[in-house]
């Protein structure tokens, strides 16, 4: 097994020794070697190394076999092994308490991790969340130029925050979208009658998410445009 560098075998491991109860030690870790062993008495050992002919590093020698028992107290178990498993799941809710990641981790695999373990790893993973979400923010108008040039008659609007523009700043504040090919299709042949429709974001980034829906011919549901916004008002 090949890893493009030391930081992902050490990774892999980590989550390896999460998933099967495992308290390796690690001998060895440099910046081109990893070498690990179990408990006294037990065969395991997994060297990895430097990969000459296709790059990266490999596994060049491991015992699989175990004859311990399981690590209840796990010392493989860091934050960034924490961080890995708990990330999609805290991208989806980031309300979920320390508390409940630690008896996650309790019940799913039979190991006591620390609270502050623990909220280390939460923080981590917002920390890193928070970054993502503003180099998506900050591609915005990119994508909102793209969505004109490859649908021409179509209405791509981003507005930006007042008052950062007033601070020099720019922020979001909302986006309108009405595709030139939907446009069209509502007024070909739907009857003239459009609601409104709206669902609250409940991510990290708050918000609102408003449709403007007719019905076609079928009565099912046709989606017109879509808006971004903050809150939903008169100006909105």
């Amino acid at each position: 097994m090949t890893f493009k560098d030391i930081p992902e075998a050490r990774k892999v491991i980590n989550l390896y020794c999460l998933d099967n109860c495992y308290g390796l030690k690690q001998l060895k870790s440099d910046s081109i070697r990893l070498r690990y062993r179990c408990k006294v008495g037990c065969p395991f050992v997994c060297l990895i190394s430097e990969d000459k002919n296709g790059g990266g590093v490999k596994i060049k020698t491991l015992k699989s076999k175990h004859k311990c028992n399981p690590a209840y107290d796990n010392p493989r178990i860091n934050k960034n092994a924490i961080a890995e498993y708990f990330k999609n799941k805290l991208q989806e809710n980031p309300m979920i308490k320390v508390k409940e990641m630690k008896m996650t981790l309790k019940n799913t695999f039979n190991i006591n991790v620390s609270h502050a373990k623990c909220k280390r790893a939460k923080r981590m993973i917002l920390e890193s969340l928070a970054g993502s979400f503003t180099d998506e923010y900050n591609k915005i108008e990119a994508y909102a130029n793209e969505l004109r040039l490859s649908n021409p008659g179509s209405d791509v609007i981003v507005t930006l925050s007042k008052d950062a523009l007033a601070e020099e700043k720019r922020r979001f504040s909302r986006m309108y979208i009405y595709f030139h090919a939907l446009k069209m299709g509502f007024k070909s042949g739907l009857r003239p009658f459009i609601g409104l429709d709206g669902t609250f974001l409940k991510g990290k980034v708050k918000g609102q998410l408003l449709v403007d829906v007719a019905l076609d011919s079928m009565n099912h549901f046709y989606p017109i445009a879509w808006a971004v916004v903050d809150k939903e008002t008169k100006v909105t």
